[in-house]
């Protein structure tokens, strides 16, 4: 897991993450490796105006995220385009071919009839217990997003597109954000930050019968009590997603949650005078120097 974000400013975009990285290690159960890179600058190092970051399933297998990010960034090269969505729509392309494979299997499970430990004799075409049990992890593990972000030079406009990978649904289709911040991956405690409440407390709230109004006098009800978020100035948009993702980085830390968030953070930003900057970025010998003096 991960808590990744993006703050689109009038003056750029800027760009952050943790560097946990979750793996399932049978029979032990998670294991946690802390100084995984999510967050990548595309096209030309020397003159890059666009960066990526990820969050949710870290790898397919064999073929790293590095390695098709780095073929992106040749294809951005190659033929400049003429803005983020065209480059948001060909990473679609290029990690669909790589994805859709790889989910086949949770596919195939989902055209199965969910198991039913009733059933008397069991329905072939019915999903066994230890399938349900693999369908359900494969549901979670497999989802992966990816948020673009930067300018292009025809235009230099600061602007940022969402991809959602979902084994349950097709090709996704890259999403626009609006001006201001979005976190993925582990948002609560910046949604109760933020908000005060985040989705699945809202939830249990509308369901615990509790609560006589609608969904939509709730939204109203914390609105009036949100965090003003006006459009920061961007040294203070940096400050903001540092300042976030250390809290949800905190928060694990001290909840009775799986730490699935932490490491050394990230943090790119991109304004519309300059190219791709790190604002903080590891060394590689990070994981070598950890704990000494």
């Amino acid at each position: 897991m991960t808590i990744a974000a993006c703050y689109v400013s009038p003056e750029g975009v800027v760009l952050g993450a943790d560097s946990t990285a979750s793996f399932m290690l049978a029979p032990g159960g998670f294991h946690y490796f802390n100084y995984n890179q999510k967050l990548f600058e595309l096209g030309d190092p020397d003159a890059a105006t666009l960066g990526i970051v990820t969050w949710g399933l870290s790898g397919l297998g064999e073929t790293s995220y590095r390695t098709l990010f780095a073929h992106l960034s040749d294809d951005i090269r190659k033929k400049p385009p003429k803005d983020i969505e065209e480059v948001a729509s060909r990473w679609v392309d290029k990690f669909w071919a790589e994805y859709s494979p790889a989910v086949k299997p949770c596919q195939a499970l989902n055209g199965k009839k969910p198991f039913d430990p009733t059933a008397n004799p069991p329905d072939q075409e019915m999903r066994t217990k230890d399938e349900e049990a693999q369908f359900e992890q494969l549901k979670r593990v497999l989802v992966i997003g990816f948020c673009i972000g930067g300018y292009v030079l025809e235009n230099r406009k600061p602007e940022a597109f969402v991809t959602l990978f979902d084994p349950m649904l097709g090709k996704p289709v890259p999403t626009k954000l609006t001006m201001g911040w979005a976190f993925w991956g582990a948002p609560n405690m910046i949604q109760r930050l933020m908000f005060g409440c985040d989705d699945m407390l809202k939830s249990a709230l509308l369901q615990s019968g509790n609560w006589n109004g609608t969904p939509s006098d709730l939204d109203a009800l914390l609105a009036q009590h949100k965090l003003a978020t006006p459009y920061l100035p961007i040294r203070d948009a940096i400050d903001f997603t540092h300042a976030c993702i250390t809290s949800t980085i905190k928060a694990m830390k001290f909840s009775s949650l799986a730490q699935i968030c932490g490491g050394p953070i990230e943090i790119a930003v991109i304004t519309t005078d300059r190219h791709f900057r790190w604002v903080r970025h590891k060394e590689w010998d990070a994981a070598i120097t950890e704990g000494t003096p």
